[in-house]
């Protein structure tokens, strides 16, 4: 899942935790299935421990970046001859893992360790912004034990037309994205090298849509891996209302030719206004 988010600010969870007067905000990371799969915090520092509470949006965003978590197994050394794979159903992938749902567990790293699970649900029919299409919840949850709040939750939901190209996003409480223009459908057939831009994200503070907070640029790369698979990472630069770059968010899986993909990694690095860095690793 999938889609970066405008990080909001809010006051310490507790009157015991106090800002050392360094700001460390999280962006929300805007990809559940290709929007809500990333934890995003505001972060600040006392000591060694890390304040997450404002990084909310970041959780959603890694997930989102897109509901892709989950599904498909690895390229390897099976110790015989393989036919290699040139073509990647990246189109037909991204359906099967948007309408299909996943629960994927992660090991935290970086600024903070721990571990996190995003869980997607399977896609069902809904209208967003008049358009019919599918709509994909998705929760992601983050337990860490030098950072604080030692855990948090962000639940939301991704919205896709019929051909489950994303249309946006909403997280309640936190923010509400849509796209500039419908975006045209993923490419049906990728090869190591290819990268693009495929969509460009309004972010706003809610469905209201009366305060823009910010912009959100999703692309994609594909790299090479085995001789019968490939890493698609899906990227997404999260930006605020003045466009200064608030995080970047790559989320990575290992696609094989018929498209089947699985989650590998999702590397968080904020921007401007933090320096915290999240890698989670598919555990």
């Amino acid at each position: 899942g999938l889609a970066g988010l405008a990080a909001h600010r809010r006051r310490p969870l507790s009157s015991n935790v106090r800002p050392s007067g360094k700001d460390h905000s999280l962006p929300p990371v805007d990809h559940l299935l290709p929007q809500l799969c990333g934890i995003t915090f505001d972060a600040r520092r006392q000591g060694d421990k890390v304040n997450l509470k404002n990084y909310k949006n970041g959780l959603l965003i890694v997930s989102t970046v897109f509901a892709l978590s989950a599904c498909g197994g690895g390229g390897g050394d099976s110790g015989v001859t393989v036919t290699p794979v040139t073509s990647f159903a990246l189109q037909a992938g991204y359906k099967a893992r948007v309408s299909g749902g996943a629960v994927d567990n992660y090991t935290v790293s970086g600024s903070c360790s721990g571990s996190a699970t995003i869980t997607t649900s399977s896609a069902l029919a809904a209208t967003f912004e008049g358009i019919t299409g599918f709509s994909a919840g998705q929760t992601s949850t983050i337990n860490v034990t030098n950072c604080v709040p030692a855990t948090n939750t962000v639940t939301g939901t991704s919205y896709y037309d019929a051909n489950y190209t994303i249309l946006g996003s909403s997280i309640p409480n936190l923010e509400y994205t849509k796209v500039l223009t419908t975006p045209p459908p993923l490419p049906a057939s990728v090869k190591v090298g290819d990268t693009a831009v495929y969509a460009t994200i309004t972010v706003y503070t809610d469905s209201t849509k009366r305060t823009i907070v910010g912009q959100r640029v999703l692309s994609y790369v594909v790299e090479a891996d085995s001789p019968t698979t490939a890493f698609v990472t899906l990227i997404t630069k999260s930006y605020n209302a003045t466009n200064q770059l608030l995080f970047t968010q790559q989320s990575k899986f290992r696609i094989q030719g018929d498209g089947t993909l699985t989650s590998v990694s999702i590397d968080v690095q904020y921007a401007t206004t933090s320096t915290l860095h999240l890698i989670y690793t598919k555990a």
